[in-house]
């Protein structure tokens, strides 16, 4: 099976993916798909907090087009922060709060919304990302951006889980927004003591051997302070892997991870699912 590639929340660090992308021979120094028939996914929160998001999710879409051209596959998953940022811009005719009586507008800001990558969507934009899937299957890989209840709440299929989620963003009352964003807030769902039992339930319903997410940050997942060359979380009971490097947080931070994909490799009691690792800084180039 052809490698498969993951990375976490890229939050507008454009130069950061760039350079994660380059040195895994993913993407050339003038962004073109070098990847053959690989796949590379996203997990979610490609905008919001970091100095150009809007120039990340050009990226993607770009090497999404040339990937598919090449026999690979570059797949982006909804984040909590897309669905902020679609609230905030059907809602930002009213963000004195009337009409807006929860404050979707100012809750996306609060949360480093930036009002240079809203006010230069374009509708192709906004159909993008209303398109993504809230979760994707690959090998034994389930692929999912936060660790949180939302997917069961949703449905027990992948594509009803994707035809609820739509729905929500079709929706023309901000109710159904709060409800929607409330739940896709939730994190650290599987860092308790019923925490492999949690990530038990969602691959049994949803299928996969492994569950990889971003969302809450991996030194956030460890109780650490952040670091730059923190890499990939493996943990509950060796179910789960956290991928939320905190690029846009900490300088120097980022990574990506190519993940086992030959079957029955997850098997073996000692196995983590990651093949490698290539860091942002430069003392983590050999990987993990």
């Amino acid at each position: 099976m052809s490698a498969l590639w993951v990375v976490g929340d890229v939050h507008g660090a454009l130069q950061s993916l760039r350079t994660l992308l380059q040195r895994a021979r993913l993407a050339d120094f003038e962004d073109n798909w070098l990847g053959d028939g690989a796949t590379l996914v996203l997990l979610g929160d490609l905008m919001d907090r970091g100095p150009d998001g809007l120039g990340v999710l050009r990226l993607v879409q770009r090497l999404e087009a040339q990937a598919q051209a090449a026999g690979g596959q570059v797949v982006s998953l909804m984040g909590n922060h897309e669905v902020m940022m679609l609230a905030a811009l059907r809602f930002r005719g009213h963000r004195h709060g009337v009409g807006d009586p929860y404050g979707l507008y100012n809750y996306w800001k609060q949360n480093g919304g930036r009002l240079r990558d809203l006010s230069q969507l374009e509708p192709a934009d906004l159909a993008w990302l209303e398109a993504r899937s809230p979760m994707h299957r690959h090998a034994d890989w389930l692929l999912v951006h936060a660790d949180s209840r939302l997917y069961l709440t949703l449905g027990d299929t992948q594509e009803r889980v994707t035809e609820l989620a739509g729905a929500f963003l079709r929706a023309s009352t901000p109710e159904n927004w709060v409800e929607f964003l409330n739940a896709f807030a939730e994190r650290e769902l599987y860092t308790g003591p019923d925490g492999a039992e949690h990530a038990a339930e969602m691959l049994r319903v949803f299928g996969g051997r492994r569950l990889a997410h971003g969302h809450t940050p991996v030194f956030v997942l460890r109780g650490e302070s952040p670091a730059p060359q923190m890499g990939p979380q493996p943990y509950a009971g060796g179910l789960v892997l956290g991928l939320d490097s905190a690029m846009a947080y900490q300088k120097g931070a980022g990574f990506l991870v190519r993940l086992e994909t030959d079957p029955g490799r997850l098997d073996r009691p000692e196995a983590n699912g990651v093949l490698e690792t290539v860091y942002l800084t430069e003392k983590g180039l050999k990987g993990r």
